[in-house]
């Protein structure tokens, strides 16, 4: 009888231990999980790691360690980050979305401190490859098109572009004085902006055509812009970067077009006058136009080459026969246009005539 009490007694201790434990662990799970401080909650992730990640079959361990990748990664732990991650990818069961979200931040994990660029890449293409297989598997799965179409839509915007987008910034951090290197991580960024169509993808691109024109590739970078200029509402110095890229490999009237926008945009001297000097020759009247913008937009500075162009091309060329009186009406009345087309009628030219 005494033997029965005492084994019935050590099995209740154990059972006893057993659901104090069991509560215990809940407990530590439910306050990590529910943990609005990251600081805090970092803490309380890795103390349920140090205490229970070695168990089998453990039912949270694979939301706690999402949990602090996640965690990790916002407070730029990024060793940890690497860490938590590449234990949860191995970890069966993870939800498709989930899992995508921890590869993402371990991809970036490696990217931001260098530490392997080459697992970055594959973590990145991990992203593409899981996310074209969702992809097809909405198109096959026979539910509503619009939903269907939703969450396809998701998967791109969310995960493809973004990948895409780290692929290009790994690569060219690879090798930025390679222009084979700088093309591949341009053709990356074209993928992302073939779905996103951003802004940020296209100023992205619009580096990588930079960088690729200061190694003499102007075709290439011509291209590249070209693909992501908006033509509806362009930016000053897109516009005025393709200008100059044409400029270099000599096509004028394309030149021409690109600075012509971009003054249209942001009128400046220097521009005015790279304007005029394209155009004075086969059209004196415009070629004027852009000389007495850029000699006002100087604030009237008789010592630029705006001003002397100015000179040259009215008194010599276009005023030509006139009388001296004429010709300095003339003179006074382009300035005045000047600035009337510029908003600086107010401004006084002091001492505008012409000086011979």
């Amino acid at each position: 009888m005494n033997k029965k009490i005492i084994a019935a007694t050590i099995l209740f201790f154990f059972v006893s231990v057993f659901f104090v434990s069991a509560k215990e662990k809940d407990d530590l799970y439910l306050k990590a999980v529910g943990e609005k401080n990251l600081e805090t909650k970092i803490g309380l992730l890795k103390e349920y790691i140090d205490k229970y990640g070695t168990e089998k079959d453990d039912k949270y361990i694979k939301f706690i360690y999402i949990q602090a990748v996640d965690t990790s990664y916002r407070l730029k732990l990024y060793d940890d980050t690497i860490r938590y991650g590449e234990l949860a990818v191995g970890i069966e069961g993870i939800d498709p979305s989930n899992k995508l979200n921890v590869l993402f931040e371990i991809s970036n994990a490696f990217y931001i401190t260098k530490k392997d660029l080459d697992k970055a890449m594959n973590y990145a293409e991990s992203i593409i490859e899981l996310s074209k297989e969702g992809i097809k598997e909405l198109e096959k799965s026979g539910q509503d098109k619009a939903k269907a179409d939703q969450f396809i839509n998701n998967y791109k915007m969310f995960y493809l572009a973004p990948a895409y987008k780290l692929q290009a910034l790994i690569l060219f951090n690879k090798n930025k004085d390679d222009a084979a290197m700088i093309k591949q991580a341009a053709e990356k960024a074209l993928l992302a902006y073939e779905i996103d169509k951003s802004e940020s993808t296209a100023t992205q691109i619009f580096g990588y055509a930079y960088n690729l024109s200061t190694k003499n590739q102007f075709n290439e970078a011509i291209s590249l812009a070209e693909k992501v200029l908006n033509k509806e509402n362009p930016k000053f110095n897109e516009v005025h970067f393709l200008g100059v890229l044409y400029f270099k490999i000599k096509d004028r009237d394309k030149a021409l077009s690109y600075f012509e926008t971009a003054y249209k945009l942001k009128p400046q001297a220097d521009l005015a006058l790279k304007i005029g000097q394209l155009v004075f020759k086969t059209d004196a009247e415009k070629g004027i136009k852009y000389f007495a913008d850029s000699y006002v937009l100087s604030n009237f500075n008789k010592a630029t080459d705006a001003y002397k162009y100015l000179q040259q091309l009215y008194f010599n060329e276009v005023a030509k026969g006139k009388t001296e009186d004429e010709k300095e009406e003339g003179f006074a009345a382009i300035i005045e246009a000047a600035k009337s087309r510029l908003g600086n009628a107010e401004k006084s030219d002091s001492g505008n005539s012409a000086e011979n």
